[in-house]
């Protein structure tokens, strides 16, 4: 069974710095598959980086170090394709982590059980997917440092890190730390 959905682009339209973005990103079809997932996500960063390629991109000294730890495997840290987590936290049931995300990476088109997470955007740039309403099309919006997002249980959301981009999440995660991951779509594991 296959599940599918519509994509809005309107509050990423409505920032004419985005505008151009929305429209090609608005031409793409829905996600229904693992493939339309990959190529929709894949083409969100070839476009930011094509409209973006003259605007000068930095890594902070944080980004760096917590990139480092994932990479050198430091305990409480956890490797993945499109970079990794650090985490800050971890009394069951809460958990504070901070969500690396290298420049072309994304994680799942995901939701939760039970879990409740507050996500806050430290620094960098990217894309967010997301709905609160069942039955109604993903949001896309734009990602800048200081932006908020709070997902109860059942609600699909996937993080686009269209440049580095660096999240601090803060969550009561009743089934334990990862073991609430309702992966709707997963990335194919490629960084661009």
């Amino acid at each position: 069974m296959s599940v599918g959905f519509d994509l809005n682009h309107d509050r990423l339209a409505g920032d004419s710095r985005f505008a151009a973005i929305a429209s090609s990103l608005s031409t793409q079809s829905r996600i229904d598959s693992q493939e339309s997932f990959n190529r929709y996500c894949r083409e969100a960063c070839r476009l930011w980086s094509e409209h973006f390629s003259h605007a000068p991109s930095g890594t902070s000294a944080l980004f760096a170090e917590l990139l480092d730890r994932v990479n050198r495997r430091d305990e409480g840290t956890i490797q993945t394709p499109w970079g990794g987590v650090v985490i800050v936290l971890h009394e069951h049931p809460r958990v504070e982590k901070y969500l690396v995300v290298r420049k072309g990476g994304y994680l799942a088109l995901e939701m939760h059980e039970k879990k409740d997470e507050r996500l806050e955007v430290k620094e960098g740039t990217g894309l967010i997917l997301s709905r609160h309403v069942a039955d109604q099309p993903l949001t896309v919006e734009a990602l800048a440092p200081g932006d908020r997002f709070h997902f109860e249980p059942g609600m699909e959301h996937c993080l686009i890190g269209t440049e580095n981009l660096l999240v601090f999440e803060r969550s009561v995660d009743p089934k334990g730390m990862d073991q609430d991951l309702v992966f709707v779509y997963v990335p194919d594991g490629a960084v661009s």
